[in-house]
């Protein structure tokens, strides 16, 4: 029988072999594919059925996170592969920890991964996967230093693929509809997930351009779990502290429940990332200016059937890009005016 796990590995000291004589190299050559080297890795199977896959999910706490690991399972028992869940916990080491605990078994020749720090594990990816014959896919997040790449510069040479639809010009463009619909400024709080998340990075770097447009002020920018009671303690913070506030963008659906619940009704607009049922119901309300769309069960989709790709022999993108995908109709931005043309994933 197929086996699904959801695995919460604490901390340990593992040894692993890192020298090249020591372990077989998965990689054979290289090949150059635009901007972007790719490596050509041995497959471990020639039969997706004999995969055993390690997902490694950034975490399990919220609905998004939910929705992307009932699909991975899903995905899975399609493919007749072994898959193994992996949580993260919103914590970069224990995730770490785990991807060393997993390679050190010995059990698995296929990692997908949602990093939580795309630096911190890049290593353990690029070089010991493959030379211990694992293959990996990448989502939602890029790693080794990837994190405001454009492009197939997201993707990075020692993995198979990265999927993924938060890329730093996904944010440029949002930051700019706030600019481009304000002509005459605004007051502006930025409420992000955690600090080390590409996510994160992406957002506030794009949001340097309220720097250079006339009239914009950003009063303040808090960084959270998340979760949506730290992001109304984050928001209400920044109310108090700016009554004249004009602005509040939220990088999670899930945070801006607690946005919503923290301005209470002040007249505050509100920008949301995210794209849940709920958000788009309050698109539909009138309760929330735009939401850019998340698609936690197609990219997981992706980024497995990507290896199952590999394996067989097809040739797999260095990046998938859901800003592009066909299940949004020619962009990721919902608004009040084309919200009916939308379906939330989570």
């Amino acid at each position: 029988m197929k086996t699904h796990r959801t695995l919460r590995v604490a901390a340990l000291a593992v040894t692993t072999c890192l020298s090249m004589a020591a372990c077989s190299s998965g990689v054979t050559d290289t090949a150059t594919g635009g901007d972007t080297d790719a490596e050509i890795i041995a497959a471990p199977v020639d039969d997706p059925a004999d995969l055993k896959i390690a997902y490694f999910s950034a975490g399990s706490s919220n609905s998004y996170l939910q929705a992307a690991i009932d699909e991975a399972n899903t995905v899975a028992d399609e493919l007749g592969a072994d898959l193994d869940v992996f949580d993260g916990e919103f914590n970069a080491q224990t995730q770490y920890d785990q991807m060393q605990q997993a390679l050190t078994s010995g059990k698995y020749n296929a990692f997908v991964v949602e990093p939580n720090d795309g630096n911190l594990v890049c290593d353990i990816l690029t070089t010991e996967a493959p030379e211990k014959d694992v293959l990996v896919s990448v989502f939602n997040l890029p790693i080794c230093g990837r994190a405001t790449s454009l492009g197939e510069e997201t993707y990075q040479p020692g993995t198979i693929t990265y999927v993924g639809g938060q890329t730093l010009d996904v944010y440029q463009d949002w930051v700019q509809d706030v600019i481009d619909s304000h002509p005459d400024g605004a007051k502006i709080g930025l409420v992000s997930g955690p600090d080390l998340n590409a996510n994160t990075i992406c957002f506030f770097e794009a949001a340097q351009a309220f720097e250079d447009a006339e009239g914009f002020e950003v009063v303040a920018q808090q960084t959270t779990d998340y979760t949506t009671p730290k992001a109304f303690d984050a928001a209400q913070t920044i109310v108090q502290a700016n009554p004249d506030i004009d602005i509040i963008m939220s990088n999670f659906s899930g945070m801006t429940r607690g946005v919503v619940e923290a301005v209470g009704g002040k007249d505050v607009e509100i920008y949301d990332f995210g794209g849940d049922e709920w958000a788009l119901s309050q698109l539909e309300s009138g309760g929330l200016e735009s939401s850019v769309m998340m698609l936690p069960r197609q990219e997981t989709r992706e980024a497995i059937e990507a290896v199952a790709d590999y394996v067989s022999g097809e040739d797999v993108p260095v990046f998938i890009n859901l800003a592009e995908s066909d299940s949004l109709p020619g962009t990721p931005f919902a608004t009040p005016d084309n919200v009916d043309q939308f379906s939330a994933e989570y």
